[in-house]
């Protein structure tokens, strides 16, 4: 696992997250020895934070980028979906509208060879927006413990090791 909290995929933030995970990707994907297969959960600080993106055709670009790069070194690549943070302190409309936008082209999978819907994860089904509550670390935005497990519960870990590109939900 090389994530970083508040790592971006577009650039890179003032003050968090470090280099942005394009900027990382060589170093912390592609040169790990008997990798096959790369999960990507990135976008939503680029989203959030200042400075946000507004253009979900950029994080879908970024995106497709890394995935391009892990194919020239023969790794698959599952995707996630962003997952939603209403009643975070930066949400906005508009910045869902974006979020939402990303997920719409990762669901069609144009972005990843397969994806795992971690929106539909964790999403509050009474308001889709939000974090369900009982997934919610008070914030809005990251997910408490058992938030993560249902991440872990959403990927089954056989996706990981098929052959070929499946452009479906990774369950």
């Amino acid at each position: 696992n090389a994530g970083i909290a508040g790592n971006r995929v577009v650039g890179v933030g003032r003050g968090t997250g470090g280099q942005s995970g394009t900027d990382r990707f060589d170093r912390d994907v592609l040169a790990v020895a008997g990798a096959r297969t790369v999960v990507v959960a990135l976008g939503i600080n680029d989203i959030q934070q200042y400075p946000q993106e507004a253009d979900p055709q950029r994080i879908v670009d970024s995106l497709r980028a890394l995935t391009d790069r892990a194919h020239a070194r023969g790794l698959r690549v599952v995707g996630a979906t962003l997952t939603p943070f209403e009643g975070f302190a930066t949400w906005t409309p508009q910045r869902n509208a974006v979020r939402q936008a990303v997920n719409e082209q990762i669901r069609a999978g144009t972005v990843f060879d397969a994806y795992v819907d971690f929106d539909a994860a964790v999403r509050d089904p009474a308001a889709p927006n939000r974090i369900l509550f009982s997934y919610d670390s008070g914030d809005h935005l990251h997910l408490n413990d058992d938030g993560y497990r249902a991440l872990g519960d959403r990927l089954d870990l056989k996706i990981l090791d098929r052959a070929g590109t499946p452009r479906s939900d990774a369950l």
